[in-house]
């Protein structure tokens, strides 16, 4: 019988890709009593932004995002 092993820190971004957020670097780290948001850098430069909704997991989100999307939100 095959063994499966729950892994919390395997997460879906919202473009499917799947990533474990355990081989990444966190940079920014905010939470409130409603919900947490965090960015976690990847060993490819890339950078995910995790928002977790404490009263409704089912509306956690994942973003990957890339250099150039980091540079443009910078310019906002």
């Amino acid at each position: 019988m095959p063994t499966t092993t729950l892994n919390s820190d395997i997460i879906t971004t919202t473009c499917g890709q799947q990533l474990d957020l355990s081989t990444t670097e966190l940079v920014i780290e905010r939470s409130n009593s409603l919900f947490s948001y965090n960015i976690h850098k990847l060993k490819t430069g890339e950078y995910v932004i995790c928002e977790k909704f404490y009263a409704n997991p089912f509306n956690n989100r994942y973003i990957l995002l890339n250099d150039d999307q980091i540079e443009l939100l910078k310019n906002l």
